[in-house]
This record gives structure tokens, sequence and C-alpha cells, in this order.
């Protein structure tokens, strides 16, 4: 009996590998994706609907944009709009025409949000028409470069809108009653001042801002210090939760490693 549910249970498994490997079969190519993401345009259609490529250049990286596409029909019969597919969501359709008579210009309008984003671009709109129901009639492309608006561009962590180097830092070389600290530089990226302080769990840990007040706009630092009566029996982590900052407390954290 013990053989006989042995060989089902392996017979069991085999057809279970089967059927998950059939399932892995079925599952798409990255190239088949990618034709999906970005399709070849339709021979059948022959580019009945046109559209043109627009570079706008240097942009403001803070406000939203509108750019006016001009589609024209270039058959000679009537020519539905189908689906109209923004490759990024940056990149919304606000408004397109219906359907084009021949010879008919129309314009569609898209809005671009480059909040977030900088450096170049190039966005793709494709346009989908009754002139084939698979494949895009026409690709409109946006161009153009996102200027950078940071102004601390050098402090890539964030506490709100407090900007910081990092949020760890490692004490180490202690000697009894002596202070070992560390620095991380700070900015106000806001609009309000900022006074910050922590309370740390650990005794003899520092914690300062420097300078007391950090204005809006203005780079400062944080001192991080540990102030030993003994050397600890082994390496100690801990953290320390900033306050003065407009962000959840788990964003609030400077790690601490204080080597032996």
């Amino acid at each position: 009996m013990r053989r006989v549910v042995s060989i089902a249970t392996l017979i069991a498994g085999l057809l279970y590998a089967i059927e998950a490997y059939a399932q892995l079969r079925t599952l798409p190519t990255r190239e088949e994706i990618d034709r999906k993401l970005h399709p070849e345009l339709s021979e059948r259609a022959n580019r009945g609907i046109r559209g043109q490529s627009i570079s706008l250049g240097t942009v403001d990286g803070t406000q939203c944009i509108e750019v006016d596409f001009e589609l024209r029909n270039t058959t000679d019969k009537e020519v539905s709009i189908g689906a109209v597919r923004s490759l990024c969501s940056c990149l919304s359709v606000t408004s397109a025409p219906q359907s084009l008579e021949p010879g008919q210009r129309a314009t569609l309008r898209a809005r671009l949000n480059p909040a977030g984003r900088t450096g170049e671009f190039e966005y793709t709109i494709y346009i989908y028409t009754s002139l084939d129901n698979e494949l895009p009639t026409e690709r409109l492309m946006l161009r153009g470069e996102i200027a950078t608006t940071d102004m601390f561009p050098h402090l890539s962590e964030h506490m709100g809108t407090l900007r910081l180097s990092r949020k760890s830092v490692t004490l180490d070389g202690l000697c009894v009653g002596a202070t070992r600290s560390e620095r991380i530089v700070v900015a106000n990226a806001g609009d309000s001042d900022l006074s910050l302080s922590a309370r740390p769990s650990i005794e003899g840990v520092g914690f300062e801002l420097r300078p007391a007040t950090l204005k809006a706009g203005q780079e400062g630092e944080i001192v991080v210090s540990y102030t030993p009566q003994r050397l600890p029996e082994h390496d100690i982590e801990t953290v320390i939760v900033v306050e003065g900052c407009d962000a959840k407390p788990a964003e609030r954290m400077i790690k601490i490693t204080i080597k032996r």
C-alpha cells in the first residue's frame, strides 16, 4: 500500500509540473510585450491620419503645459478616431476629434505634467483609427528637456521639506569621556523656518542643529555625537526620530551605529 501511495504522489507531482510548465509557456515574451507597448504603424492604414512631432525645447519642471497636435485626414473618405494611447502617465490626452472628413484638419490636445522629472524626454502618443482595428495609424512624438528646479540636488534624502545628505551615521574610535561626532548636511527646502530636535534613547548620544533655526532655503548641518562614560561591550545600533519637520515618524529616523 505504501508503494502505491508513493507512485500516485509521484504521478500527481509530475502532472502538476507539466501543467505549471504549460502555463509558463503561455506567458508573453519580452519581445511580445515590447511590440504591444511600441507597435509598428499599420501598413494597411498607410498613415491615412497624419500628425506632427513637436519639440518644446527646455520647459519649466513646475508648470503643466498644454500641447496642440494638428491631425490631417489624407484619405478620400471619413476616418473615425478610435483609441488614443499615451505611453507615459505624465502626458495625457485631454481632447481629440471623433472623426475627420477627407482632407480635414483637427487638433488633438495633450497636457504634459513634468513634476518630479528632469532631463531630456521623448514621449509618444499612438492614434488608432477605423483604417485598422489592430495597429495604430499614426505616432505623435513630443520632445524636449525638463529644467532642473531642485535647489539641493546634492542632498538626496528627504524628511518632508527637510533635505539631508544621508540618514545614517557611524560613530567609532571611541574613548571614555571623549566626544565623537558626525555631521549630516541638511537644507530647508520649504517656505517656513525649521527648528529641529530629537530625544536619543542611548545615554551619551547628542543631537544638535546648526544653526539652531534653519530658515527657508538655508543649508546647515545636524551634528550627532556620542560621549561614552564607559566603552560599550558590543556594537550598538539605534535610531533617533527627528522632531520639527513635516514628515511621517517612519520617514524622520536617523540610524546610528556605535562601534565598540
